[in-house]
């Protein structure tokens, strides 16, 4: 008797149009490579004889890569992985789950497949009146001014103080994420206001996180998660995403306090993803590295002897995207162009392999081939990482192509209103995905992107889509907690930019000067160019900066410009409060 297997078939027209022609229910099955009870999943319940079975019998069996198709998971996922949802022949959810042993999931196929038969054309027409249904979009309001917006900041900071846990740093119980987004602007209004008390929130956390179980402190890298408080028992999975998100929380941690340790977290990362997460010679930081809770408690010899945990080689662009911002503020801090070079190299990568004007930036590319266009989180974090690149290079070329994506995302993920969607507005018609959404996260990455292109190019048109997608969730921001950080620290871009134009040749020693003391010192909202008087006397002009045989630096903020002689003075017209 041959073995029954899970014949899964890849989400597509052609499995949407099976399920329609068999009238059967589809079972969407969301997992990662790197996701620990996907894979106990997968050899218990799917591997069931008994299960495979019914799903062969009675569904039509879809299976997703939550990576390599993050719009998907964002409207089905049940919270977590595995995800197993339960969709009508047109994609409408009926239920979901997540991980279920086989006996349980014997169950819940069979009462599922009945209800479905028994009541379809209920369950189909209840279904379609849902869609029909409007979702109430937010109350907008247009033209606020900066003391609403601050407003905002202040809510914010009160949400981060309040979820602060002051025992083992974090926010909240178990499980415990990282949440670098409120470190990141915990540490910024520490900078503005001074307060003590949010720099602690900071270096408790980063202290604490360090010294337990969610850091790897043989090879360095962070776990993803940890399922305690104090952050001792951690799920083993290290990611691209996580990694470069803490990167930027140490860096900064050290440009303002200077603890040689913060620094030493910060060279942990950067070892780990060098040996484990990038390609040194092409470019390219790979997806994650999977959980093996027996590997990971092996001390470093006991290790060698051992396979490590797999690699997924996928390049995704928008993880990319932060890695390379990522290693170019810890090439300005430690002072090391090897990690400025990986970066670029990986801009080139991109820009080479994933990268066109009609399609935007492609999600992901491997073996050779760029997969799922479009998507706005890749573009966000794309234009952030080219504007980095410019500051530090002040090559065109990167602002050029930033500019380009920017054309795109405006042309395609727009809705000619306020805010951005997910995906492009003529994209796939399968499902849930027929649903344009406006994620605050994306959107908050995408205002800040344009806020920074408006003030290196002066264009009101990229001022404009900033401003009206931050009003756009003014009045729903405080729906996502902490997790709303991101789009408090676009807020405060849009508030309080920093700019710093160095005026000089290129070439000139002193013009370096003024460059790296610029990009060294922390401040998050601050946005560098170099204007050279042989090649940008329109925009010299523009600015009414006078001609000057030396080189010199204008740093602007709240409506006025002070002109700095002497590269030194840059970091105390910018330093942080409390230092």
């Amino acid at each position: 008797m041959t073995e029954t297997k899970v014949l899964w078939l890849p989400w597509g027209k052609n499995a949407f149009q099976k399920a329609k022609e068999l009238d059967r229910p589809i079972l969407l099955a969301i997992g990662a490579v790197w996701c620990h009870w996907c894979h106990v999943m997968d050899q218990t319940t799917y591997s069931d004889m008994d299960v495979a079975k019914l799903i062969q019998k009675r569904y039509v069996p879809i299976r997703v890569d939550r990576d390599q198709r993050p719009d998907i998971d964002k409207r089905y996922n049940m919270g977590g992985w595995p995800t197993a949802a339960f969709l009508t022949p047109d994609g409408e959810l009926i239920t979901g789950v997540t991980y279920v042993p086989p006996q349980q999931m014997k169950s819940l196929l069979q009462q599922i497949s009945r209800f479905y038969e028994k009541d379809k054309n209920n369950i189909k027409a209840k279904l379609k009146e849902l869609e029909k249904e409007e979702i109430k979009a937010p109350s907008i309001e247009y033209g606020l001014d900066h003391e609403f917006f601050q407003s905002i900041i202040d809510s914010l900071t009160l949400e981060i103080t309040s979820s602060f846990d002051s025992l083992h740093g974090g926010f909240g119980n178990a499980p415990k994420f990282p949440q670098s987004g409120a470190l990141a602007l915990a540490l910024l209004e520490y900078h503005i206001q001074g307060h003590n008390a949010l720099l602690n929130i900071v270096t408790k956390t980063l202290q604490r996180m360090s010294a337990s179980g969610i850091y790897d402190k043989e090879e360095g890298g962070f776990f993803r998660y940890s399922t305690t408080r104090d952050w001792g028992i951690p799920h083993y999975e290290k990611m691209c995403e996580d990694n470069a998100k803490l990167l930027v929380n140490y860096l900064e941690a050290y440009q303002i306090t200077g603890e040689e340790a913060f620094k030493e977290i910060a060279q942990g990362i950067l070892t780990y993803v060098d040996v484990n997460l990038c390609d040194q010679d092409n470019g390219g930081f790979y997806g994650s590295q999977d959980a093996d809770e027996e590997y990971y408690k092996l001390s470093r010899s006991e290790r060698q002897k051992r396979t490590p945990p797999r690699i997924d080689k996928t390049i995704y662009t928008n993880w990319n995207a932060m890695m390379i911002s990522a290693y170019l503020l810890a090439s300005v801090v430690f002072k090391n162009l090897s990690y400025r070079k990986l970066a670029l190299r990986t801009v080139d990568l991109l820009l080479e392999k994933s990268f066109s004007p009609r399609k935007g930036m492609y999600h992901y590319y491997f073996s050779g081939k760029q997969y799922l266009s479009g998507l706005l989180s890749d573009q966000a974090s794309m234009m952030m990482c080219l504007i980095d690149s410019y500051q530090i290079t002040s090559d065109r070329k990167f602002l050029n192509y930033a500019e380009s994506i920017a054309k795109f995302v405006l042309n395609n993920l727009w809705n000619n209103a306020d805010g951005f969607y997910d995906r492009p507005k003529n994209g796939e018609p399968l499902g849930a995905l027929r649903a344009l959404v406006k994620p605050l996260d994306e959107n908050s990455e995408a205002a800040d992107a344009f806020l920074r292109l408006h003030y290196l190019t002066g264009k009101e048109r990229y001022l404009e889509l900033a401003r009206r997608t931050l009003e756009y969730f003014a009045s729903i921001y405080q729906r996502y907690g902490i997790m709303a950080a991101p789009y408090g620290l676009a807020v405060e871009l849009y508030l309080r930019p920093v700019q710093i134009h160095i005026v000089g040749p290129k070439e000139d020693p002193v013009t370096s000067r003024f460059l790296n003391e610029s990009l060294r010192v922390y401040n998050p909202l601050k946005v560098i160019e170099i204007l050279d008087p042989a090649t940008d006397t329109k925009k010299l002009t523009n600015l009414k900066y006078p001609a000057t045989k030396t080189s010199r630096a204008y740093v602007c903020f709240e409506g006025t410009c002070t002109a700095i002689e002497d590269p030194e003075g840059i970091a105390k017209k910018i330093e942080p409060k409390g230092s």
